[in-house]
């Protein structure tokens, strides 16, 4: 581990319960996965759903048509980040995200906090390496009012949870 402590953060933003996980009050990280759809109308649609671990598909939030007919090919995933992105929404690329069936394919994980989808992407391998999803993992620290560069530090150096980056430096 290096010697020189990344940077803490000056403020806390959002809420967080006792273990550092974000609140389902902060609707700045919730997340929604993103699905492409073409059992509904005559044209792709993009799911947005509640990541739901007690039904398979989750609550569904919104539709946002494609406007490319069914007929065609699955719309691409720029598509998706352009359609979510005129909503301040931001796509975090993950295939399993969501359903893989014949009328549905996951795209990936949604939300308007930017700074998680870019932490996510930065830590995409530390998170591998651990086995802890890139979204799970990056939420807690952005929660914690850690930038996604700082907190990548962090997580590069083998900090898996914004606590322990507290407590290092202020031990």
């Amino acid at each position: 581990m290096s010697t020189t402590a990344p940077e803490t953060p000056a403020k806390r933003i959002g809420q967080q319960n006792a273990l550092g996980r974000p609140t389902s009050q902060d609707v700045t990280t919730r997340m929604l996965t993103a699905v492409w759809c073409r059992s509904v109308g005559t044209a792709w649609t993009l799911e947005l759903r509640e990541l739901d671990h007690d039904i398979v598909l989750g609550t569904i939030r919104d539709w946002i048509t494609s406007g490319i007919p069914i007929s065609q090919p699955e719309p691409p995933e720029t598509l998706a980040r352009e359609l979510l992105a005129e909503r301040g929404m931001h796509l975090f690329s993950d295939s399993s995200a969501g359903p893989c069936t014949h009328n549905r394919r996951g795209i990936g994980y949604v939300c308007r906090n930017a700074e998680v989808i870019r932490l996510a992407n930065l830590i995409r391998d530390d998170a591998a390496d651990t086995g802890i999803h890139p979204i799970a993992l990056a939420t807690p620290w952005v929660m914690a009012g850690f930038s996604a560069d700082i907190a990548a530090k962090w997580i590069h150096e083998g900090v898996r949870a914004p606590q322990a980056a507290r407590h290092t430096v202020h031990g």
